[in-house]
């Protein structure tokens, strides 16, 4: 869809109070119904705009009014001109002083703008930047930094929180990488930045305007920061994000265009070309569509002024009373005025390859996975380049039932595939019986895996030179033909694995490392970005708890754990690092082993216990906030009513699922439709909502 922009800009020649206002198009100037280029801005009698607006008392008289001051003279003109165009974007050009009105709630013809029934309109705020070069296409996987200034449980960080819920869910579609920075400060913000180099940053946080010039200051982690050295510690970097979202207070209330004290303007200025001051709370439907659709957008390589409109509108049309509030209009989209009006910020190629191959694998699940930040803060130190650790250790005290394990490793495996790594997943056992009982039998699952991936993937078939260890199959001739030849190594690798004969580490331990070397080579080769010479295989392995002889250490006969050096199952120069969950205290082998390696650098061990109560509160309200479930009579959006106490609520998530993930199918939804029976939780189909709207003007939407 094109969507042409209409540059409105008020100005005022020195020594005039008066404003005037310039509306133009492809640098010819609309005229007004007088026929003049230009015109005032407060053209009543009476007091200026800014004061008569602060005594509208609904959103419709307060609209109308900033409609007919900025827009009024060429409204007719305007719609001459888009006769023929299905959208336009209005591109405000404003002094400081008209910076804190909310002109996203203009009204005209007696309804919102941005819900007018035949034209989309996106209202943007054009910042100056001093830069001529425009934004670089994101043309990998793009990587999203949720940070917050306080605990996310803080009440007043809450509401913005949860807007974590909405890009979370796009993190579980495989769109993007996430990572969260909590309780933050400005250091600790540079150097989680500098790490991970994220393309788009949403920061929730306090935030206060200076009384004596107005310039936003942020509390990060208890520390009130100027705006300018919040916004170093975001640009200070070689390459600024793409986009920074704002829920701070005061944060869309800026200094002026010709001022660099406001936070906006500071992260502008510093190389950040858009930014997004989200003000409204997620129980607010058109507030959570908007946010839903800007981030989706930007994700899926779509124009995002006119996503982020669509979203606004589609809300606003199903909104009986639009003019009892202004929440849908909270959202603010300030742009570089070098940025390009129908830019958009990814290229979705590469992104789509990954998800395709996930899909595959069989990796993505939804919904987006919740809790286990400080695992995860490990698994990234594991796949650094460079880095020693090559085996994690992941277990539980106490019972393992629906505790997540498996959704955890799958959610490991996407991590890895998205960072250019290939993961073996040795998952689902679900009892003893279905378990390896034996290092042959390990080994053999870890073949079948190679020769599975390699199929879903399209590499070449793997050689295996395992199968040549001693006591195994007999050498065998590959046929010609590629399906033959596949089926031949399928046959081989069952024959392996249930052969009679002992194996022993020093039989095979060279040729698996090969093995996986071969394995990883292949997808440097035949898969591209973002493989490469960092590319290892990662052996993903549950429940080691069933697996009774077949870890070895302790055990009568050798197993997996007697494979294990500080190389993984592979060599020094391609480790091939191993991820493993038990229930420990069923996993004797496992727990001596972890005794005895535990501060060796190589290994890392975590606990996998239920969800704190914090943490499953706030976990289980972004997953409930996703319209995901496979069963459609929970196949809403359901969010906490604005006055619910969040003590009840974290009180009936421990006593309902005793913070176990693997309930959320369940009893989280149960739940979930108890309260929404007595108003502590609401729900909203959000997902019918925007296809039905997406049907009708023919855009993308998920069935």
């Amino acid at each position: 869809m094109s969507m042409p922009r209409l540059l409105v800009t008020v100005t005022g020649p020195p020594g005039h109070r008066d404003p005037l206002v310039t509306v133009v198009h492809e640098d010819e100037p609309l005229l007004s119904d007088e026929g003049a280029e230009s015109y005032p801005l407060n053209r009543e009698p009476g007091p200026p705009l800014l004061e008569r607006a602060a005594t509208c008392p609904d959103a419709r008289s307060y609209g109308t009014l900033l409609f007919h001051a900025l827009l009024g003279p060429v409204w007719r003109a305007i719609t001459a001109l888009a006769a023929d165009w299905d959208g336009v974007e209005l591109a405000l050009k404003l002094p400081m002083e008209l910076q804190p009105l909310i002109w996203e709630a203009m009204y005209a013809e007696d309804r919102p703008l941005a819900a007018h029934p035949t034209l989309l309109v996106a209202v943007t705020r054009l910042i100056p930047a001093p830069y001529e070069a425009g934004p670089r296409t994101v043309r990998k996987t793009p990587r999203i930094l949720f940070a917050s200034g306080a605990k996310l449980t803080d009440p007043v960080i809450r509401p913005g929180a949860m807007f974590l819920g909405l890009v979370r869910e796009c993190e579980s579609q495989g769109l993007a990488m996430t990572r969260l920075a909590e309780e933050t400060s400005a250091d600790r913000l540079h150097q989680r930045y500098a790490a991970f180099q994220p393309d788009l940053v949403h920061l929730v946080a306090h935030g206060r305007a200076d009384p004596v010039d107005g310039e936003t200051w942020v509390e990060l982690a208890g520390t009130w920061t100027k705006s300018g050295q919040l916004g170093a510690a975001l640009t200070s970097g070689a390459s600024p994000p793409l986009a920074v979202v704002l829920s701070v207070c005061h944060s869309g209330a800026h200094g002026g265009l010709d001022r660099t004290s406001g936070l906006v303007e500071t992260l502008i200025r510093g190389g950040v070309p858009i930014v997004v001051a989200v003000a409204g709370e997620v129980t607010e439907y058109a507030c959570r569509l908007f946010s839903r659709r800007f981030v989706q957008a930007l994700l899926r390589g779509e124009a995002v002024a006119e996503a982020a409109a669509h979203g606004r509108r589609a809300a606003l049309i199903g909104e009986r009373h639009p003019e009892d509030r202004l929440d849908w209009a909270m959202p603010t989209l300030f742009v570089a005025d070098t940025l390009p009006a129908d830019f958009k910020a990814v290229d979705p190629g590469e992104v789509n390859r990954i998800r395709s191959m996930a899909g595959k694998l069989e990796l993505l699940e939804g919904p987006a996975y919740v809790g286990r930040g400080a695992i995860f803060d490990t698994l990234d130190g594991l796949i650094t380049p460079g880095s020693e650790r090559t085996f994690l250790g992941i277990t539980s005290g106490g019972a393992f039932g629906n505790i997540g394990g498996t959704r955890l490793l799958r959610e490991i495996g996407f991590r890895l595939l998205q960072s250019g790594h290939l993961p073996l997943l040795l998952a689902p056992f679900n009892d003893v019986q279905s378990a390896p009982h034996s290092l042959r039998q390990v080994v053999g699952e870890i073949l079948a895996q190679m020769v599975r991936t390699s199929e879903r993937l399209s590499l070449p078939l793997p050689r295996l030179r395992s199968l040549r260890a001693a006591g195994s199959v007999a050498p065998f001739e590959l046929d010609q033909d590629e399906v033959m030849a596949r089926q031949q190594v399928k046959s081989a690798v069952a024959e392996f694995a249930t052969a009679a004969a002992p194996l022993l580490p020093s039989a095979v331990d060279a040729l698996l490392a090969a093995d996986l070397s071969d394995l990883a080579g292949a997808a440097v080769r035949s898969l591209g970005r973002p493989f490469g010479p960092h590319t290892r295989v990662v052996v993903l392995a549950e429940a080691l708890h069933l697996w009774v002889g077949a870890l070895g250490w302790t055990e009568p006969a050798k197993g997996l754990l007697d494979l294990l050096t500080p190389d993984g199952l592979g060599t020094a120069a391609r480790p091939a690092p191993v991820v493993v969950t038990a229930a420990l205290g069923e996993c004797s082998p496992l727990r001596n082993f972890r005794e005895e390696k535990a501060g060796m650098p190589w290994c890392a061990f975590h606990d996998l216990e239920p969800l704190s109560d914090e943490e499953a509160s706030l976990g289980f309200q972004w997953v409930l906030m996703q319209p995901w479930h496979p069963k459609d009579a929970f196949r809403l959006a359901y969010y906490a009513a604005p006055d619910s106490d969040p003590v009840v609520l974290r009180e009936s998530f421990r006593l309902h699922l005793e913070g176990r993930p693997g309930l959320i199918k369940t009893e989280l939804y149960r739940m979930a439709q108890l309260l929404a029976l007595h108003r502590v939780f609401l729900s909203h189909d959000d997902t019918e909502g925007w296809s039905a709207y997406a049907r009708v003007h023919g855009l993308r939407h998920e069935p």
